[in-house]
């Protein structure tokens, strides 16, 4: 026997491939399935026998096609057809191997599906297309991915009475996008199926809680339908109305859920299912296992652990763009979510002075969040408080210790030719170390933090308004941003000390001044000292917290272009750099007086002392740890760019860039080929870096919003804004007026002119080099401790940070005046277009 219909066949019985035993199954237990029958396995065996065919797999296949029916399976198999086609008016034809669908090897969508077939003729050549693809190069390539073994050509055939639906779709019985077990997802759209299978369509999805029957959906564009004709399938694009509701009614959701559970049931584990809905009846076309579910977990749980599911949206989460502006590349984030997830949820443990902990730190369209809980918030113990008078010996103890000698064999590896082995052994020692790095990043940070805190109280019994003059009674301390600034001024000086250097950066643009330089003696020594410089002061990328862009280390027009700059503003480094240490002492020894209780003025003064010294934490711990290991650590992945280039897995080797971690590591060991989906992650961080971010997801307790300012400052626009006003954190004092500049990225340096209001949404040591020659600076992000607050406070420049608002309400050349003592902008004149 060659054909079975399903009411009479076994269900255990291998012959009916693993589409028709399923079918088989939901028939015999009572599911609504459309009537048919299986062409058995050993048709197909019979069929290359009385052919006599062999060969291998590409042969076969052509080779089945050219074959001809015996007379005695041709009839048996068309007697089972016409006896179908007696209660429909067409059938449906799928292939339905032994080893598809079945638990560990899912081969959906490797085979072949055939709709509205109605002629003998049609019925026959469909099965040999059926027969065929089972030696089609595909599945080959499939079989061989998946380790299958199957020699034996055990396909078999299905054939069903064609459903004309009107609403057709997919059920997931776990929720395939969370894992989540709770949840059923539904996606459905009108006409035949295939639409949907094939993502022809953008369909209605529904997520169904399976206890309560809760629904959320969202709708889809369902841009069109495939519906028969005469002969074959046709499609026609959907009307207005169709796209602009949902396909399917509450009532009929809740009816497909419970069909689902039903279905689970009798499998014992989670299933998907096709359906189809026509002249108001429910039809179950297809279901098997879902075998990939523990392959995806894997995947979630070990590969993409950092990225955000829609599980997790609906829990609150903070946007992290004060410290690291997004988005970010695919493997900048395998290497520093993780990290900071671990370094975070060490370092809140250990100084829980801030009243949270990090639960975790993930992924969200290229931006980092953290989940964070509300704990007892605790004074500084007594072994955090030991720490005070030593942090920046301390800082950099732990910067000798551990990262130098981590950074001498990242020098090491940037010049090497690596072999896959080698080079899969630096990536897996830069991905330990990220942990390592930022877990002491942290546990250098947070013990400063604590000592802030202890100090901002201390100031707070004294002067209960104004903190922002606590933080210009800590400027004037050199650190690592101003020591680069203060080199780059000295290089400057001996530019104006030289006419002939003096002539080439007055005369030519910056991106002309390395091949100008190098046609005089001179100018080649002046390069030459370039050069030393950035070998001490060149790791800092043009994109900070990222591995995307250049480093100055690798081009030196970056710091010729700040040299440049320096020339033309005449900027006396040493004489402001004076006049903000002056002004820190007056502020201070000011203050001091307003204190009576001798006792107290002690206490004060000794803890701030203690933050004096160590307010080069903040700067110095950037410029070791987060810019000098992304920066060395770039030009060692380049290497490895370079070898996956080779191997024919990217096309360049800054390619790399756009693969995950995980990726990396198994091109390292197995190549293959990846261009095209680094072209797609590559356009899709352009995307992401298109849209607004929010500050942060989900529904916040106020308690919640108010733990999050304490982390990051305002994440919310001021509710005193008005047409004429902005209001943010006063950062730095004073008041000055002049025209908006609103500059995004690096690239846009060059626009930014002497006497400027500098605009932006956040700072890192890369944009100091703007501070010399603006009026004042205005953030979207950012708080009294962040890189913005710090050097506007040692430029003497009024600031305000943290507005959530500035560029979106402010344009190039309106003319504001920036209130940095009372955090007050005012937009005095519009600029005219």
């Amino acid at each position: 026997m060659y054909s079975v219909l399903f009411n009479k066949a076994e269900e255990s019985s291998r012959l009916a491939g693993a589409k028709g035993m399923n079918l088989i199954k939901l028939r015999k237990n009572g599911l609504p399935v459309p009537d048919g029958f299986v062409i058995q396995t050993n048709a197909l065996t019979r069929f290359i026998e009385d052919n006599q065919l062999q060969g291998g797999d590409e042969q076969m296949g052509r080779a089945i096609m050219n074959g001809t029916f015996s007379k005695e399976l041709k009839d048996e198999l068309t007697a089972s057809f016409y006896e179908l086609r007696e209660s429909y008016a067409s059938a449906a034809v799928r292939s339905s191997s032994a080893s598809e669908d079945l638990e560990g090897a899912s081969f959906a969508g490797q085979y072949e599906t055939y709709l509205n077939i109605k002629t003998e003729e049609e019925f026959l050549g469909k099965v040999k297309e059926c027969w065929a693809s089972f030696f089609s190069a595909r599945v080959s390539r499939y079989k061989e991915k998946m380790q299958n073994d199957i020699t034996e050509p055990l396909m078999g055939v299905v054939v069903q009475g064609l459903i004309e639906s009107e609403v057709s779709g997919v059920i997931f019985s776990r929720n395939p996008l969370t894992h989540d077990d709770r949840e059923l997802m539904i996606s459905a759209s009108y006409g035949l199926g295939e639409a949907i299978v094939s993502g022809s369509v953008t369909p209605d999805t529904y997520i169904v809680n399976k206890e309560t029957f809760q629904i959320e959906k969202e709708i889809g564009l369902k841009e069109m339908f495939m519906f028969s004709q005469a002969e074959g399938v046709a499609e026609k694009e959907t009307s207005t109305d169709m796209r602009s509701r949902f396909c399917l009614d509450d009532e009929r959701v809740k009816e497909l859920a419970e069909l689902t559970k039903k279905t689970e049931a009798l499998y014992g584990y989670p299933v998907d299912l096709e359906f189809g809905i026509a002249e108001n009846k429910l039809y179950l076309l297809q279901a098997r296992p879902i075998t990939t579910i523990e392959q995806d977990q894997k995947a979630a749980d070990e590969k993409r652990e950092f990225m955000m599911t829609p599980l997790d949206q609906k829990d609150f989460w903070l946007n992290m763009e004060a410290n690291i502006e997004g988005p970010v590349s695919p493997l900048f984030a395998s290497l520093i979510v993780p990290a900071l997830e671990y370094g975070l949820q060490q370092s809140t443990k250990t100084f829980p002075v801030m009243g949270v902990e990090i639960e975790r730190v993930k992924l969200h369209q290229g931006r980092i969040f953290s989940k964070q809980k509300k704990i007892a918030e605790q004074p500084p113990s007594e072994q955090t408080e030991a720490l005070f008078p030593v942090l920046a010996e301390r800082m950099y103890d732990i910067i000798n210790e551990t990262f130098l000698p981590f950074y001498k064999g990242l020098d090491e590896l940037a010049h090497v030719t690596h072999t896959p082995e080698s080079a899969l052994d630096a990536f897996q020692k830069l991905k330990a170390f990220y942990l390592k790095g930022y877990e002491e990043h942290f546990n250098i940070i947070f013990p400063q933090v604590a000592l802030n805190m202890k100090l901002e109280a201390m100031y707070g019994q004294i002067e209960e308004e104004n903190s922002t003059l606590l933080y210009e009674m800590l400027a004037g301390v050199m650190n690592k941003s101003l020591e680069t600034d203060r080199h780059l001024w000295l290089l400057a000086r001996e530019v104006n000390n030289s006419p002939a250097l003096r002539h080439v950066f007055s005369t030519y643009h910056a991106d002309e001044l390395p091949q100008t330089l190098l046609q005089s003696e001179e100018g080649k020594r002046f390069l030459q000292q370039v050069g030393h410089f950035l070998e001490e002061y060149g790791w800092r990328s043009v994109k900070s917290h990222d591995l995307i862009e250049e480093t100055w280390a690798e081009n030196p027009y970056f710091a010729l272009s700040n040299i440049q700059n320096y020339v033309r503003s005449g900027y006396d480094f040493d004489s402001e750099f004076g006049k903000t240490i002056e002004k820190r002492k007056q502020l201070y020894a000011s203050f001091l007086e307003k204190i009576e209780d001798d006792g107290f003025r002690k206490t004060f003064d000794r803890y701030y002392q203690w933050t004096l010294s160590s307010s080069v934490v903040k700067d110095d711990h950037h410029f070791y740890i987060d810019a000098m290991l992304d920066a060395k650590a770039r030009l060692c992945l380049l290497k490895i760019g370079e070898l996956l280039k080779e191997q024919g897995v990217i096309d360049h080797r800054e390619d790399i860039w756009y693969l995950y971690g995980d990726e990396v590591e198994e091109a390292l060991t197995s190549p293959e080929p990846m261009q095209e989906k680094a072209a797609e992650r590559k356009q899709l961080l352009r995307d992401y870096q298109l849209l607004e971010a929010p500050a942060y997801l989900g529904t916040p307790t106020a308690e919640q919003l108010q733990v999050a300012e304490q982390i990051t400052g305002s994440i919310t626009e001021d509710e005193k804004n008005t047409e004429h006003h902005i209001y943010g954190l006063a950062a730095s004092s004073g008041i000055a007026s002049g025209p908006v500049k609103i500059i995004r990225d690096a690239g846009e340096f060059s626009r930014f002119s002497s006497g400027d209001v500098l605009v932006c949404k956040m700072t890192t040591p890369l944009w100091t080099s703007l501070f010399q020659d603006a009026k004042a600076v205005i953030t979207d992000t950012g708080g009294i401790l962040s890189h913005a607050a710090i050097i506007a406070r040692e430029y003497g420049l009024p600031a305000v940070l943290g507005t959530r608002a500035a560029t979106d309400r402010l344009k190039d050349g309106d003319i504001v005046t920036v209130d940095g003592t009372s955090g007050k902008i005012t937009i005095v004149k519009r600029a005219s277009y």
